[in-house]
């Protein structure tokens, strides 16, 4: 193949497709194909033809509690999403995530519980890993985390030099310090949490 591409400073693109494998789609189980198939569909469809679709933008709402999750900004239709769903019924989607919830073990990497659950479970909660639940020491770390929260923002806990602490300096990459920044976003818009991080930062 590399003679062949050399000789061309710009190879001919029938030349090039004719050494390309076929489509993966093509070389898939169903469902996983039919998303494939949705996806190719819906490729040259632009999102503001889409939001024309009062009947699909108002499906694409979901609610839970306070929280309202609006999708409709993708470039899915009822069709792309009902093979979705299908593709997620033929993962058992649904009973990974119970399984997650019941603690076991399906870091198979790492031979360990995925335990992302645990950090938002009520106080009251069970979480088994290895026969412990896990929940009570989860909130161990987060009432210390609150204890020395609050110590900050009262002026309790200073720098070294006796001063109240204003900057905070996230390290990470990537998720590890967006997830910092979309939290300090968000609550900058609520009132009280404004005033209590007056004069203070992320950085």
């Amino acid at each position: 193949l590399k003679p062949l591409l050399l000789q061309h400073d710009r190879p001919d693109p029938a030349f090039i497709r004719g050494l390309r494998p076929p489509p993966l789609a093509m070389s898939l189980p169903a469902p996983w194909a039919d998303v494939f198939a949705e996806a190719e569909r819906l490729k040259s469809t632009h999102l503001r033809a889409l939001l024309q679709d009062q009947a699909r933008n108002d499906a694409m709402f979901v609610g839970s509690g306070d929280m309202v999750l609006d999708y409709s900004r993708q470039r899915v239709d009822a069709a792309a999403m009902e093979k979705l769903f299908a593709l997620a019924a033929q993962a058992d989607v649904e009973g990974k995530r119970r399984k997650m919830f019941q603690g076991e073990k399906l870091n198979e990497t790492e031979g360990r519980s995925v335990l992302h659950v645990a950090l938002r479970a009520p106080r009251d909660a069970v979480i088994n890993s290895d026969g412990a639940n896990i929940v009570p020491e989860v909130w161990g770390v987060l009432d210390a985390m609150k204890a020395f929260s609050e110590k900050v923002r009262s002026g309790e806990c200073t720098g070294y030099t006796g001063k109240k602490l204003t900057d905070v300096v996230a390290i990470g990459i990537g998720g590890s310090y967006l997830g910092v920044e979309f939290v300090y976003e968000a609550l900058r818009t609520d009132p009280e949490a404004s005033v209590a991080a007056e004069g203070r930062r992320v950085r």
